[in-house]
Parts: structure tokens; C-alpha cells; sequence
């Protein structure tokens, strides 16, 4: 599975569009945009089982709430589209252009890896 990226609300839907100006062909959308915003909202684990019947990795700040879903899925068998996730200390939320850059470089690196239940950590491009 190519990695195609889905930023959650955490991430100002402008860095997904921001990506895509910058780099046409790496499929990102924020969560804002993708399903007409149908998902804004829902409970973390509706969305990672939307992103991953549509082969999407979730890109997000939230290191609180995803965690458990994903251990407990581990557990449970079931399979997530990978999460990659960004560390305020390491790419402020505020760092709109850091984002871009680092998610740019990061698909670079990692377009071609299988995707399915890897988790990842985004690092800072500058």
C-alpha cells in the first residue's frame, strides 16, 4: 500500500493544501475536506477504520487518545493504515510551513513502504 496521507483536526486543513501546491503527487487531504467533512468530530476509532478501508495514514498531534485505540486493536487484531504522529517539541502546531516541509520530506522517504499498521514519528525538515 503507496502511503497516502490524511491530516486529522489537530493540523490546519491549509498544510494539506499547502502539500499538495508544493507536490502534486502526494495524495493528502485533511479530514476537513475528505468525505465533505463527514468525520469531523467522530470518536478516534471511526476514523482510523474510515482511513484505513480507504488506505489512508493519519497524520496528527494527538499522542493522548490514538495510542489506546491502536493498543487495543493490536490486541484485538484489527488493522489501521499506519499514524504517523508529530510531536509539539519537535514541529510547534502552530509551524504550518514546518509541517509542510517535514510531511514532504517524510513522503520522500517513505512513499514506497507498506503502510498497513505502521506507526511512524514525523521529524522536522529544517
Amino acid at each position: 500500500m503507496a502511503l497516502s496521507l490524511l491530516t486529522d483536526e489537530q493540523i490546519f486543513p491549509l498544510v494539506a493544501e499547502q502539500v499538495r501546491a508544493r507536490r502534486p503527487d502526494i495524495p493528502v487531504t485533511s479530514v476537513s475536506a475528505w468525505r465533505a467533512g463527514a468525520l469531523l468530530g467522530a470518536p478516534d476509532d471511526q476514523l482510523l477504520r474510515a482511513a484505513a478501508e480507504s488506505n489512508l495514514t493519519l497524520v496528527t498531534y494527538d499522542r493522548v487518545s490514538i495510542p489506546p485505540v491502536l493498543i487495543e486493536w493490536g490486541i484485538t487484531g484489527e488493522e489501521h493504515a499506519g499514524v504517523i504522529f508529530i510531536d509539539e517539541r519537535t514541529i510547534a502546531q502552530v509551524d504550518l510551513g514546518g509541517q509542510v516541509l517535514a510531511l514532504i520530506a517524510h513522503w520522500d522517504q517513505t512513499y514506497a513502504w507498506e503502510w498497513r499498521n505502521l506507526i511512524a514519528f514525523l521529524r522536522s525538515a529544517r
